[in-house]
């Protein structure tokens, strides 16, 4: 999951463990929300878990590994053409 984030801009807060990615591009957390959201991803609006969170995301990974592996699928298909850099 981490590279095909990296591949369409995200950012990657680095965790040695845990059941989340937190991540960030240049824009808005609503706007990455939206975006994944186009693409049928969902993430969580950093800024619901506090100020701290703020224009980064957070995307579980407790889905099943076939949820995952279509998550990677879509995001390795989209368009990267309009990603703010």
């Amino acid at each position: 999951m981490i590279p095909a984030l990296e591949r369409v801009g995200f950012a990657i807060e680095e965790s040695g463990a845990g059941l989340y990615i937190w991540c960030t591009r240049n824009e808005t957390d609503w706007e990455s929300v939206a975006w994944l959201a186009e693409l049928g991803i969902l993430a969580t609006p950093g800024n619901f878990y506090g100020e701290k969170g703020a224009r980064n995301i957070r995307i579980a990974l407790t889905a099943t590994d076939m949820a995952i592996d279509e998550a990677v699928s879509r995001l390795s298909a989209a368009d990267i053409s309009e990603v703010k850099k």
